[in-house]
């Protein structure tokens, strides 16, 4: 019973973990990538911390793509 220690189920849920963030991460792969968009999006049009109306439209469209790949996820077209 030495083998049965804390050390060794934290080692274990570690496994877990990971084997389920790859899984979400391969399922979720689109999502992900347009999710990654928004924010460089949103992090270039906030580098002089102001957002122009255009810069805004630019981060909703962005949005929009998420949504639309979160829908994809769930009804493939």
């Amino acid at each position: 019973m030495e083998w049965l220690s804390w050390g060794n189920a934290a080692y274990m849920a570690a496994i877990i973990v990971g084997g389920g963030l790859t899984f979400a991460a391969t399922k979720y792969r689109g999502v992900l990538k347009e999710v990654q968009e928004v924010l460089n999006v949103y992090h270039e049009a906030a580098k002089d911390g102001n957002i122009s109306p255009k810069e805004r439209d630019r981060i909703m469209k962005e949005l929009l793509d998420v949504a639309s790949a979160g829908v994809k996820i769930f009804w493939k077209f």
